[in-house]
């Protein structure tokens, strides 16, 4: 066989004959189609895979949905049931009462005709009546006792004895012999004893038991004193004073009735009624139980079953419930309840399944709804509760297998469908190879006219051609779709769509309709963050996109549900519509509702967020500007056309936002009068000051009240004294506000806390992926080296001064490209070492005091600008392939001297920056060193401050409690050393004005970048420079940020240094030559050291940024300096004013160390007495570290954390 007749086939290909030379294309052209046919062999599998998710994704609903709806039908079905079953219960109980009421009225009837006088009185035909009430009720027995005097009681023994033929009578009517002859009961009331009756000695009253239905078979019941059964007692003293029936608790009957108790499993209860003198024509006893004008003569005595009450409920075999029947007295019992079955006690307590709590319906049942708290011997009378649970036999009932069923029959159909499929693609595959070697000849014609790549360029255009053509066409479409949809566009008009003449010249004019109406009455809302300008200066541009983005979704939200139409943000500036393109009459109201709820959803969200953006986060807030009025609306055409709103109430609606206040919601006269209109007039208050707005002049506006604040008024605003009034109440408030500002605080701390948190805890999951995925890590070496460690871990630092640890250079590791091979998000840090780091992180917060600068906070803000100058140097972790003009990944570590490639760098440099002021006095060095002379005579008068806070903060974190977030953050000796050098260098950075250091410094950066550096440090030199420059720009970062931001914390220090020479502290008002200083600190620090960190190379845009904000805020303070210090002076001044006037109460940090010795003054204490030895803070613990422990111990108590850091199971 030869070449030419050569066939070939293959599993995806109809067998295949190759053309013969002279109709088949070249080489070239045989491979056309080949990435297509590829991404279809792609898309198959693809398909099937989506084919078989599907299937199971819809198999799955389908079955959740089936088995939900069984599960709502039995829902359903249980509670109509258990109303069925708290109605009829209610209603058996209503006939019982009314049952024992009327058979009370027939004792007093009786009485009253034959002119007896109780309480010798005996009803006639006794057994006739109380069988009846038995007979109707299904009640055990029923018993009357009369209730007898002192007085009375010779009388009636006499009469009992006289009368208790009755017995013999109720025996005749039930057609039953005596038990026993003669009948001889007591000859006196008496009280039973563990072996016999006795007389019962006086005094009275006595309630003896005298007619009983049945007749008792032990005639010695009769005449027993029932007062001697404290049930009893107490329910008799109830309905004294009820004059009503009363049911007592589950007892025991035999203590009551002895042999002739009735016998049964079931629970058993008394029911009481009163037996009264008399019967009231106006007061029916029946009706009307608490009468004052009738006296309780005595009481029946019915004994009942609690199954009576859940007799012949429920009609369907399938409702089988629980019924819990629950006494306020503290016992329960249980019933189960099934239709067309007779009730099972099922025992006594709460035997329903707990996992139908939720299910649970219940209701109070037979309860006095009177009063009876403070009524001796009647508020511990117990109510009872019913509480119905459905059961799973029950919800078995309303199961079945239709779920499983349809769920096979759903994937049946999706087998059926998918073969479907595969055979229509075999042949749509058949066709498709038609179409290919139909293509092959036509691509062989053409090439055969033109040259390649002027055939390449043809198919090219016509490709575009086709494209434009069909977005042209499907752009029309969907403009007359919008048209059509939008109810105030003329959508009869064919000379809306501006794309109908698209192939027209480009220069004509578009003539047609624009899309754009009048709305005569609506309410426009601008809303723009106050202080997000000098707030985003400070952030990352990802971050104020995540501000943004979660504040305005909500707010959507909020716009959707209360009809609101967003408009557009423009930059942090919100803007929406009410009363278009939906007309409505209460746009003004639907407004104001919207702008309260905007207000507190970015109350809650800032604070929310403020653990993820940083400081200050939970400060930024809203201001809201509305004005109602006409409106013109449409879109406007072209590209990226949009909806847009035009006039006067537009502008207005801005002047109202723009002349407002931060968390107010400001309103036009007009807007405040549609409210006023709508019955709102307690929502809206005069703005006492008048505005001016740019192009109209004075208006008169209103503030729209938060929903806290809007109350009903009691006045009219005519009223003279409603102003009064309303100071009154608020100077009353004051010292709530109060309150609520220091526990806001403290919660502010507490965010600070968390975010900072979250930042290390991100960088201890780099360095545990690096150590991970590093090719030089080795477990051999870490255990060997874990005793050094630990022996290392109680010297280091304990040796010197830090200021004599400081280092020329740095080393940092060199480049590991495998060291980045392991995705830190998938890295699990351990319970046990997040618990160690918040609390350690909270120490450190307690370490900081109340001052108004050297503060935590400002510790925090410090923090986040390393954090951000890090995120802004150049990550090396992308190695570059072979790719045009790519840098290899060891090139990137080198470009930012390997700082971005070591976590371990960035942790100890963050955590610098978080501990460099702790336990700062708020002094200078220069003051505390004449403050503090052990202090200074340790640290030889050298950086007092910073050696102080690297001092306490690292005895805190050698604290036992932190072991497993020490070796989460190094693991050798090496590293631990490498740790310590970069924290006591980064710390030491920040004390600008050693002279020492300074010099020190400046050589360090002249060897670096000023040309004489030697090739071996190189790298790691400047890296050093890099990282004492990075905390020297973030501890004065607020001079290279928003003038907000400088000023607020210009002004703090100014604050701290005026209250330091207010006591005494320092000589000089820090008033004099303030001015003057701050414009040299820009001259001779600030812009300097700016410039210095774009000479770095590796801070990109930030540096810039920075330089910038510098030298504008250095201009602005030339120009507005002097009275921008002039209110610093003055509202220090009012602060100390009411300070001193008691006025305002004076926070801390949540736990304050400002009385505790720092490691710093146990080396005083070592100096001051030379005879002690100086003990290491391993083993001897400081105030301050006994403090520091209590609170790590606070800290990680509740997450489960021995303070050895071991898990601790949780009590």
């Amino acid at each position: 066989m030869n070449e030419d007749e050569v066939s070939f086939s293959s599993a995806d290909d109809e067998p295949y004959e190759k053309p013969s030379p002279e109709s088949a294309p070249d080489k070239s052209s045989n491979k056309v189609g080949e990435t297509e046919r590829r991404w279809v062999i792609c898309s198959k599998v693809f398909v099937l895979f989506v084919l078989l998710a599907s299937a199971a994704v819809v198999g799955y609903l389908t079955f959740w949905f089936m088995d939900k709806e069984e599960y709502d039908d039995f829902q359903t079905k249980f509670l109509f049931d258990a109303k069925d079953v708290l109605d009829i219960t209610k209603a058996n109980a209503f006939s019982l009462r009314s049952t024992i009421l009327a058979t009370s009225l027939t004792f007093t009837s009786y009485a009253n005709f034959q002119q007896a006088t109780f309480p010798n009185f005996s009803l006639p035909d006794f057994e006739a009546f109380a069988g009846m009430a038995r007979n109707s009720t299904e009640a055990l027995s029923l018993a009357y006792a009369p209730l007898v005097k002192d007085e009375d009681r010779e009388g009636f023994e006499s009469y009992a004895a006289a009368n208790a033929d009755w017995i013999e009578m109720s025996f005749d009517y039930m057609n039953q012999p005596l038990p026993s002859e003669p009948v001889t009961i007591s000859n006196t009331i008496y009280r039973k004893t563990s072996r016999n009756n006795i007389p019962q000695e006086p005094p009275g009253p006595y309630s003896p038991l005298w007619q009983l239905s049945p007749p008792p078979s032990d005639y010695s019941v009769i005449l027993f004193n029932m007062f001697n059964q404290p049930t009893f007692k107490r329910l008799m003293q109830f309905i004294i004073y009820t004059k009503d029936a009363a049911l007592s608790e589950v007892l025991d009957t035999e203590s009551l009735l002895g042999p002739s108790a009735p016998q049964g499993e079931d629970p058993q209860s008394l029911l009481i009624a009163p037996v009264f003198d008399s019967i009231s024509r106006n007061h029916p006893a029946i009706f009307e139980p608490n009468g004052e004008n009738k006296t309780v003569v005595g009481s029946l005595v019915m004994v009942v079953s609690w199954k009576f009450f859940f007799k012949e409920i429920l009609q369907d075999a399938n409702s089988i419930v629980d019924c819990v029947l629950r006494e306020s007295c503290g016992s329960s019992f249980t019933y189960r309840v099934q239709g067309g079955q007779p009730p099972v006690f099922r025992g006594i307590g709460d035997l329903h399944e707990t996992k139908y709590d939720s299910m649970m319906q219940h209701s109070d049942f037979m309860g006095y709804q009177g009063d009876l708290t403070g009524i001796s011997g009647l508020s511990d009378h117990c109510q009872y509760t019913i509480e119905v649970y459905p059961t799973s036999e029950m919800e078995d009932a309303h199961t079945s297998k239709q779920p499983i069923i349809y769920t096979v029959v759903v994937l049946g159909i999706f087998f059926f469908a998918s073969t479907v499929f595969f055979l229509y693609d075999i042949f749509v595959m058949k066709r498709q190879r038609v179409v290919q070697d139909t293509a092959l000849r036509a691509m062989s014609l053409v090439t055969s006219l033109f040259p390649g790549n002027v055939a390449d360029q043809l198919a090219q255009d016509k490709a575009e051609e086709e494209r434009k053509k069909k977005e042209t066409a499907a752009l029309a479409k969907k403009r007359k779709h919008t048209m059509k949809n939008n109810s105030f566009f003329d959508t009869e008009d064919e000379t809306n769509d501006p794309y109908a003449n698209a192939d027209d010249d480009d220069d004509i004019l578009i003539d047609s309709k624009p899309i754009a109406d009048l709305f005569p009455s609506a309410t426009v809302l601008f809303a723009d963050i106050a202080g997000f300008t000098a707030w985003s200066s400070i952030r990352e541009p990802s971050q104020v996109f995540i501000l943004l983005e979660n504040i305005y979704r909500n707010f959507d939200k909020i716009a959707v549900q209360r009809r609101i139409f967003k408009v557009e943000t423009i930059g942090d500036c919100y803007v929406a519509v009410c009363g278009l393109p939906e007309p409505n009459k209460d746009h003004a109201l639907a407004m104001a509702k919207f702008a309260r709820d905007c207000m507190e959803k970015m109350d809650h969200l800032v604070h929310k967020l403020e653990a993820k953006l940083g400081p200050d986060t939970g400060d930024l807030s809203m201001r809201f500007g509305l004005h109602s009025g006409p409106v013109t609306a449409g879109v406007l055409r072209g590209d990226r056309a949009r909806f847009q709103l035009f006039g006067d109430t537009v502008n207005t609606a801005a002047r109202m936002e723009s002349t407002g206040m931060r968390d107010r919601i400001h309103i036009s006269q007009e807007t405040a009068d549609l409210l006023i209109a709508s019955g709102k007039s307690h929502w809206v208050v005069p703005r006492e000051d008048v505005v001016v707005a740019k192009g109209k002049g004075e208006l008169r506006t209103f503030w729209l009240l938060p929903r806290e604040d809007i109350s009903a008024p009691s006045k009219t605003s005519s009223d003279p004294g409603a102003e009064q009034t309303h100071q009154v109440e608020a100077e009353a408030q004051a010292p709530v506000s109060e309150v609520v500002q220091s526990q806001v605080k403290n919660d502010k701390i507490q965010r600070m806390i968390d975010w900072n948190c979250d930042i290390l805890l991100q960088l201890l999951r780099l360095i545990v992926a690096k150590r991970q995925a590093s090719r030089r890590a080795s477990m051999s070496n870490i255990l060997a080296d874990e005793n050094e460690l630990d022996k290392l871990e109680r010297t280091i630092g304990h040796d010197g001064l830090p200021v004599d640890e400081i280092v020329e250079v740095i080393e940092l590791p060199s480049f590991d490209s495998a060291a980045y091979e392991k995705d830190p998000r998938f890295v699990e840090i351990g319970e046990a070492v997040e618990a160690q780091l918040h609390s350690f992180v909270t120490v450190v917060a307690s370490m900081y005091r109340d001052t108004p600068f050297h503060n935590f906070e400002h510790a925090s803000h410090v923090s986040m600008s390393t954090v951000k100058l890090l995120s802004r140097i150049v990550a090396p972790a992308q190695r570059m392939g072979d790719s045009e003009g790519g840098v290899a990944g060891e090139e990137l570590h080198d470009h930012t001297y390997g700082i971005t490639s070591d976590p371990l760098t960035q942790f100890a440099v963050v955590l610098s920056a978080l501990i460099h002021d702790a336990d700062h006095r708020g002094v200078p060095n220069f003051i505390l060193a004449r403050e503090e002379e052990r202090l200074a005579s340790v640290y030889q008068n050298r950086s007092i401050a910073e050696q102080n806070s690297i001092d306490v903060a690292w005895d805190a974190l050698m604290e036992p409690q932190y072991t497993d977030l020490r070796r989460t953050i190094y693991t050798s000796t090496s590293e631990l050393k490498r740790f310590r050098q970069l924290v006591v260098n980064t710390v030491m950075a920040t004390d600008i004005f050693d002279k020492d250091l300074a010099r020190m410094r400046k050589n360090r950066w002249d060897m670096a970048f000023g040309g004489n550096n030697d090739a071996h440090n190189a790298i790691n030199r400047k890296a050093t420079v890099v990282m004492e420059h990075l905390i020297q720009a973030s501890d004065v970062s607020h001079t290279m940020q928003h003038w907000h931001v400088y000023t607020k914390w210009n002004e703090r220090l100014y604050r701290e240094m005026y209250a330091a020479y207010l006591a005494g502290r320092t000589e000089k008002d820090p008033t004099e030559g303030w001015y003057e200083g701050e414009i040299k600190f820009f001259d001779g620090w600030v812009i300097p050291l700016a410039k210095k960190l774009r000479e770095c190379g590796v801070f990109g845009v930030s540096s810039d940024e920075y330089l910038n904000y510098a030298e504008k805020n250095r201009a602005e303070w030339v120009v507005r300096g002097e009275d921008v210090l002039e209110s610093f002076k003055t509202k220090a001044l009012a602060k100390k004013m009411k300070a001193s006037n008691g006025e305002v109460s004076q926070h801390s940090t949540p736990v304050s160390t400002r009385d505790s010795m720092s490691n710093g003054m146990k080396k005083v204490a070592f100096a001051a007495d030379p005879t002690t030895s100086y003990v290491p803070a391993k083993s001897g613990r400081s105030n301050a570290m006994e403090k520091a422990v209590v609170v790590a111990n606070e800290e990680l108590a509740p997450k489960g954390i021995d303070p050895e850091g071991r898990p601790r199971p949780i009590l």
